[in-house]
């Protein structure tokens, strides 16, 4: 553990860069009179910390900070980056229209309305910072906003690109929206776009997103990598009641697999 701490505040004085190495096991085993296995130890505490990742047979080296995402925040990616103090990018990877009775038109929250099938437009996005990987995008909204807010292909190719932006610009502004969250592992695709091996950990975000008269206008299917995205969020109880009084009285949704199976079981035919 001392080992460990003591590497995390080199990484942090030296300020050493993402993919930068550290000392390998032998040489810290030797300088710090320690066994390897101790070393070893120490490299899968900062892995846990999300620090460093360990390539085997290459050696340790440091990850980027993790971008921090307060929940709930309806902000678009590149607002959050920003944010930051970082450089989004984004590179399109697909842009198809869907017709309503289309087979092909994948499976989302909008099939679930009441007001039956709309053509859907699907925007596929590579999304950089700092000109890296680090997600694959994917948003659908009805075909008659993309036309309102002037979204075609060309407009969506471009690196700067910000679907939310083009929505205020054309007077659409959300109001709520419902995010669920799940670990997952990369698969051959998204593996090969965010320049990993396939069954690195990422997180899969799922959202539905209304305006105000309470029009499903977005749904998003994104997966970050898990050494790049922190998610962060603020919980109290209701002012005045104890914990086990705001457990009580307070409106809740469901948790773990109840709320994972309303949000991702259409889509999972995918």
């Amino acid at each position: 553990m001392q080992l460990a701490n003591a590497l995390q505040d080199h990484i942090e004085l030296a300020k050493l860069s993402p993919g930068d190495p550290l000392p390998s096991e032998t040489v810290l085993a030797r300088e710090n009179r320690l066994s390897r296995a101790t070393v070893i130890k120490a490299f899968d505490t900062l892995a846990d910390r999300g620090l460093v990742t360990r390539r085997q047979g290459k050696g340790t080296f440091v990850n980027a900070r993790p971008m921090e995402r307060l929940l709930p925040e309806l902000t678009s990616f590149s607002q959050h980056v920003h944010g930051l103090g970082l450089s989004p990018r984004s590179e399109l990877l697909a842009f198809e229209r869907f017709a309503a009775a289309d087979p092909a038109r994948p499976a989302s929250a909008f099939d679930l309305e009441s007001v039956g099938a709309e053509p859907l437009v699907q925007i596929e996005r590579l999304r950089h910072v700092n000109d890296r990987p680090v997600g694959v995008h994917r948003a659908l909204i009805p075909e008659d906003v993309a036309d309102r807010i002037g979204v075609t292909e060309p407009v969506a190719a471009r690196e700067s690109f910000s679907l939310y932006e083009s929505m205020r610009s054309g007077g659409i502004f959300l109001s709520s929206g419902d995010e669920s969250l799940r670990a997952i592992n990369a698969g051959a695709r998204d593996a090969e776009l965010l320049g990993v091996d396939e069954g690195t950990a990422l997180i899969e975000v799922v959202r539905a997103s209304r305006d105000q008269n309470g029009r499903l206008i977005e749904v998003v299917r994104a997966r970050y990598l898990g050494t790049e995205y922190l998610y962060h969020i603020t919980f109290a109880p209701t002012h005045g009641e104890t914990h086990e009084e705001s457990n009580r009285s307070s409106h809740r949704t469901g948790g773990g697999l109840a709320a994972g199976h309303r949000m991702l079981g259409a889509d999972e035919r995918q």
